[in-house]
């Protein structure tokens, strides 16, 4: 959920909240005080009875001038010289309707004769009006809270467009196109920090990017001079007439060692260049033709090893990638397939569903492990540098395919699918 949405809620509920109880509040304290109103006009009424009656008024004179409705009855004698206050109810004239009063009982004295007065009040009408006060005040709240909401929902939008502006510039951000993120203009002091800040450090991305870029580029290009220097040297000693047995398997040693550092920089710099997403160029490529084309050119060390070679090709597969790639992805999986197998084993090629599967026969290994993917992690450290698998891993990454590898039954599958 958004921050603003989730504080237009918090608001909205709280404000709603407040609102309700304001009202409740209102509707009790309104409803208490039309009761005591009741009470004190009560007393008054009877006040005002007992000051006529000790004027020589006659007690039948109050029949229709004081409360709602009044008894008088009869009695022996008084028994309530103080006034009892009760709940009553009182019925509407000719319906079988009740509406809750206050009752005020009191015994007089006239004539020598004693009397039971009871004065009521119906309340009913003055709760009436609570009620109706109390329902404009819920609509009301209801009605503020939507205009709340509403305008939060504006405020809030129209305080966090820049944040969301930045958030914007953030996702388009790429240190390829060499173009910083510019702070959005606001007036908010945390905004405006928050986004020099990101530009600045957009700024420091692009410097080191670029910076890494020029020393791979230079490592790149330095290093072939001198190790085709080496190994042109190490040639023409080798071809030395007078060269000793010992001094040749140096010579030999030597040679692998300048080869496998030529293969390390070249592995590197082609797994620096797909971190850095350096391949852009895209060409439709179909994967059954280049896996043919591909096999072709190990042809020599599969006879060599004797290995029986089994190809299946169900469907055509088309997929977008750069060439130079796709021939480096399938050229390491038979390499690898090739290398790892044994004299006269098996290779079986098949591209089914949109997966290409290549399976080789080979010598026992590990137990199915992610390790078969890292970077120079390799089952025959002396004839393997452990970059090629990690690279086709990498390949596979930076086009959105699925990469796995199995064992069973004696083989090893490395199976790249590419609907994922």
């Amino acid at each position: 959920m958004k921050l603003v949405y989730k504080n237009i809620i918090i608001n909205a509920v709280v404000s709603v909240l407040i609102l309700f109880i304001g009202e409740f509040s209102f509707y009790v304290f309104l409803k208490n005080n039309i009761e005591k109103e009741t009470i004190e006009h009560l007393y008054l009424e009877r006040y005002f009875m007992l000051r006529k009656l000790a004027k020589g008024v006659d007690i039948d004179y109050f029949n229709h001038n004081i409360g709602d409705e009044l008894k008088i009855e009869a009695i022996a004698s008084v028994k309530h010289d103080v006034p009892v206050l009760e709940d009553a109810e009182m019925e509407e004239p000719g319906e079988e309707e009740y509406f809750a009063s206050k009752k005020i009982v009191f015994d007089v004295m006239q004539k020598g004769k004693a009397y039971r007065v009871s004065i009521i009040k119906t309340i009913d009408e003055d709760e009436g009006l609570t009620g109706s006060l109390a329902a404009l005040i819920f609509i009301s709240a209801l009605l503020m809270a939507a205009v709340l909401v509403v305008i939060n929902v504006f405020v809030y939008y129209r305080l966090f467009s820049p944040l969301y502006q930045l958030i914007r510039d953030i996702k388009r951000f790429s240190v390829h196109k060499l173009q910083k993120i510019d702070p959005p203009k606001t007036t908010i002091k945390e905004f405006m920090t928050l986004s020099d800040e990101i530009s600045k450090m957009s700024v420091q991305m692009i410097s080191d990017y670029t910076s890494m870029k020029e020393f791979t580029e230079n490592m790149t290009h330095e290093m072939q001079t001198p190790l085709a220097v080496i190994s042109s040297k190490i040639e023409r000693c080798i071809q030395d007439k007078d060269l000793t047995h010992e001094q040749a398997i140096l010579l030999t040693d030597v040679t692998k060692a300048v080869n496998k550092l030529f293969s390390i920089s070249k592995g590197l710099t082609l797994l620096c260049k797909l971190d850095n997403k350096q391949y852009t160029t895209l060409i439709n490529t179909d994967i059954a033709e280049l896996v043919k084309q591909r096999i072709h050119y190990f042809t020599d060390f599969i006879e060599n090893k004797q290995i029986t070679l089994t190809e299946s090709y169900s469907e055509e597969v088309s997929v977008s990638m750069d060439l130079s790639l796709s021939e480096i992805m399938i050229d390491n999986l038979l390499k690898n397939a090739i290398q790892h197998n044994v004299e006269k084993g098996r290779i079986l090629i098949t591209l089914e569903n949109r997966r290409l599967t290549i399976a080789n026969t080979g010598h026992a290994t590990e137990p199915l492990s992610n390790r078969n993917f890292d970077r120079f992690y390799s089952h025959s450290p002396n004839s393997s540098l452990g970059l090629g698998l990690s690279i086709v891993k990498k390949i596979v990454d930076y086009y959105g395919f699925a990469l796995s590898y199995r064992h069973e039954q004696g083989l090893h599958s490395i199976a790249i699918d590419f609907q994922a």
